[in-house]
């Protein structure tokens, strides 16, 4: 008998990471030797287990998941991690690539193809689960123009646009794109200017309204 996948998952939910592990606990070649609740608890537990594949969040407090996936990259090379996250963007995806990451997959993932992902990453292979906004962009690009055009937008505007449409603070959105808070700070005050809209909620209403 082949030896069994060893398993630490790291959320900060405590309801979802149970449920996870209860899951990954039904597959017999599957053994969850550790849980975490953010990034740094992660690498203190690292000192003492020794993981095959690490199933990781990205938004966490203490130590974010991008940061710790980074960290545990270099210092546990062996160690093959998979994301898993509600987040799901083409920008995402490419980054966490330059992490070490092994694969990506969004928190509604079904649960044969997370088996067989875990499988497939323990085994060296990558997997990254293609981003919904890249599934349709080709569909997209002309209407997406149109708005860019219309409103005197850039892309990125527009990407962070998104986000603020789904309530993401300013840090947020630069956890998520991998840019620094003043930069994104500077977006919102460019689009503030060119929407014409209310400092305080002028962006969010105006995302929702346009269905952002």
């Amino acid at each position: 008998m082949s030896a069994k996948i060893k398993i630490m998952a790291v959320d900060d939910h405590k309801l979802f990471i149970d449920g996870l592990c209860g899951l990954l606990s039904t597959q017999p070649d599957f053994e969850i030797i550790a849980k975490a609740s953010n990034g740094k608890e992660a690498l203190h537990l690292l000192n003492h287990c020794f993981p095959d594949v690490l199933i990781i969040d990205l938004n966490m407090p203490v130590l974010d998941g991008q940061v710790a996936s980074e960290k545990i990259s270099k210092l546990f090379p062996s160690i093959k991690i998979l994301v898993l996250s509600m987040y799901n963007t083409i920008t995402l995806n490419n980054n966490l690539k330059t992490l070490g990451i092994k694969g990506y997959l969004p928190k509604d993932t079904d649960s044969e193809l997370l088996f067989s992902v875990i499988r497939s990453i323990s085994q060296g292979n990558l997997y990254f689960k293609q981003a919904e906004s890249q599934v349709c962009a080709q569909n997209q690009f002309s209407a997406s123009d149109t708005f860019l055009k219309k409103y005197n937008l850039t892309h990125r505007e527009l990407e962070i646009l998104k986000l603020i449409g789904q309530n993401f603070s300013s840090a947020q959105i630069a956890n998520q794109l991998f840019i620094s808070l003043l930069t994104v700070d500077t977006h919102r005050k460019n689009m503030i200017q060119k929407l014409k809209v209310d400092k305080k909620t002028g962006l969010l209403n105006f995302a929702i309204i346009h269905q952002l």
